[in-house]
């Protein structure tokens, strides 16, 4: 097998969550039956491409990563992204059904506040205890701790995923895992990079 195949984007894994968010991922050629198996795991959908077939979309999609548990992490996409790679496979637009061992506290949006862009802002010359856009409560982000589940992204291309705070560090730096995806590597944030999920659904989890 060529270098140039190894690198091939080969499958696309696709699906919408329970709480009906788009889900999408691209798989190189070595990993397409593990990836499709994993697909199958996690009750998404997958679709092979060809060399060349559909950049447009194939070249838009993140890279996908496969877990040891024989499940995979598949980000979010934007829903125009996830209509085009709808109709590329030809199947029907539907919400993931849950999968074989789920529960609902353990499913990717059993606890999803929404977009963090909804969640209200540090507040600045607070000093940590001043009355902001928080309903008059102290900054919710000094409130943070070992054990706290926030809203992370892995990367500027990706949505936002619930993560657990492991470690409190220096300078406003937190050690994350990511809540779903037990597999993937813990990563370090600043707290202006995370989201907070309201309280009233954090009582669900």
């Amino acid at each position: 097998m060529s270098v140039a195949s190894e690198t091939t984007p080969s499958l696309i894994v696709f699906g919408r969550d329970e709480s009906n968010k788009p889900h999408a991922s691209v798989f190189l050629l070595p990993q397409v039956e593990a990836a499709e198996g994993a697909a199958r795991l996690m009750g998404m959908h997958s679709h092979r491409v060809d060399p060349g077939d559909s950049p447009e979309i194939v070249m838009r999609l993140p890279a996908g990563k496969l877990f040891d548990s024989g499940k995979a992490f598949v980000p979010f996409v934007k829903g125009e992204l996830y209509t085009r790679i709808v109709t590329l496979a030809g199947v029907a637009d539907e919400p993931r059904q849950r999968s074989a061992g789920e529960t609902g506290a353990d499913s990717p949006e059993s606890a999803s506040a929404g977009s963090p862009e909804g969640v209200a802002g540090h507040a600045e010359g607070d000093g940590g205890g001043g009355q902001g856009h928080n309903g008059g409560l102290a900054d919710p982000w000094a409130g943070l701790a070992v054990g706290s589940i926030v809203l992370a992204s892995e990367g500027p291309e990706e949505g936002y995923f619930e993560a657990r705070i492991m470690k409190v560090k220096a300078k406003g730096m937190f050690t994350l895992k990511f809540r779903d995806y037990p597999e993937a590597p813990q990563v370090d944030r600043a707290y202006y990079q995370l989201g907070l999920i309201h309280p009233r659904m954090l009582t669900k989890s």
